[in-house]
């Protein structure tokens, strides 16, 4: 049986980093963020249409899906149909109900939900929404996984910090890693 370990956090908050780096201890697999290619090349003034943003849920669970089969044990999910709907909210003030049901759904999909702490340095690239969003966003997640009741862990730190709390989370041990 695969566990699935999903990312949330800001922007910039280290998840693809933390992603990529446990599954080449792990040896296995990371899905990695349908939304942001599909950002650079259909986004129109740095933004998508809801309709867009619901396809971007879709295709994320599509993916997940199907990295399932090719995962060992492990499979890392760079994010979730939660961080597509709180995208709708933030440029729409309102989601499509379809994309609301994968959102609320959603949590049922992962054995540990894994907030990555905004305790790092910001990397503003273009495709970023800025500094100022990551706050707010990283605020928006943390109080909405407490009202919410959703089981998670925060990690904190450097990358290898931020490994061993994902590891301990899972219950492995360094004699464990494939190295």
């Amino acid at each position: 049986m695969i566990k699935k370990i999903v990312f949330l956090g800001g922007p910039s908050t280290g998840k693809t980093t933390l992603c990529e780096a446990l599954a080449k201890d792990l040896d296995t697999i990371t899905v990695p963020e349908y939304g942001r290619e599909y950002w650079i090349t259909h986004q129109v003034d740095r933004r998508l249409t809801p309709q867009q943003l619901l396809h971007i849920a879709k295709m994320q669970n599509q993916w997940e899906d199907q990295a399932t089969s090719h995962a060992k044990q492990y499979l890392f999910c760079d994010t979730s149909a939660f961080t597509t709907w709180h995208f709708a909210i933030h440029y729409h003030q309102t989601a499509l109900p379809e994309l609301e049901k994968l959102a609320k759904d959603c949590w049922q999909r992962y054995d540990l939900v894994v907030l990555c702490n905004d305790d790092i340095p910001y990397d503003d690239t273009w495709e970023r929404s800025g500094d100022a969003n990551r706050h707010e966003f990283q605020m928006f997640n943390q109080q909405y996984l407490k009202n919410h009741e959703i089981k998670h862990i925060v990690v904190s730190g450097s990358v290898s910090q931020r490994k061993q709390q994902v590891l301990t989370a899972l219950g492995l041990t360094s004699k464990e890693l494939c190295f």
